[in-house]
């Protein structure tokens, strides 16, 4: 015993002491470390930024649901919808330049519009007279001083030769075809189709390619083709 009181000095215990201090500090140090020591409360602001997050370790797993919202995406970034690319295709078709096409039925006694550009309109007409159907494009001006080439014909050459809002209806045929009332026909007539109006406005169609039918799979009318505005 006497032995072991001569050996334990100051200097043993203080260094005994401090072994000690070390070992259990570096336990606690090893015990905080362990788990996720590193909360969001100790992350400064700022401080992750792009550089510092490996590249691919962010995964579609690792984002909540709803926390990439419209207001946090980069639309620049994005490609067309497939359903948007359709309605840009759908809305280039339907705004060719100057084009109007048209598949009209009408029944006798009913007219319609089938396109105006400035003072002047072509209209399908579907009618009876005489004991006949009859199917009609006629040309149409709101102010006076039109010329047109159809089946009726304006050139301006006199004062009395130009198509004018009072023009009577069957001076101002652009088309026309005619059956024995009830009977069927789908044809097309080959004149040279155009009426300009004094606003340099203009319609033009390739009348070859314009359909009138009478009674085609039920009475009345048929008009269809296209037609294109110029000026």
């Amino acid at each position: 015993m006497k032995q072991i009181r001569k050996r334990i000095t100051y200097a043993n215990v203080m260094s005994s002491l401090a072994v000690f201090l070390v070992l259990g500090g570096a336990t606690a140090m090893a015990a905080k470390k362990k788990g996720n020591s590193i909360t969001t409360g100790k992350i400064k602001k700022n401080a992750i930024t792009t550089s510092k997050i490996k590249k691919n370790a962010i995964t579609t797993a690792k984002i909540r649901n709803g926390a990439v919202t419209g207001a946090k995406v980069n639309l620049g970034t994005l490609g067309t919808v497939p359903s948007a690319n359709l309605a840009n295709t759908a809305n280039v078709a339907n705004n060719l330049a100057g084009q109007t096409p048209f598949y009209i039925r009408l029944g006798f006694g009913q007219a319609q519009t089938i396109a105006s550009h400035g003072s002047v309109s072509l209209v399908a007409n579907c009618r009876q007279a005489g004991g006949n159907d009859i199917v009609e494009i006629l040309m149409q001006t709101t102010q006076a001083g039109a010329v047109a080439n159809g089946e009726d014909e304006f050139d301006g050459s006199s004062a009395a030769d130009f198509l004018n809002p009072d023009t009577p209806a069957e001076d101002r045929i652009f088309l026309d075809e005619s059956v024995a009332s009830g009977n069927t026909l789908v044809d097309n007539e080959i004149d040279h189709g155009w009426v300009i109006g004094p606003d340099n406005k203009m319609l033009t169609a390739n009348t070859e390619g314009i359909a009138l039918g009478l009674n085609y799979r039920q009475p009345g009318c048929l008009v269809a083709g296209v037609v294109n505005a110029v000026g």
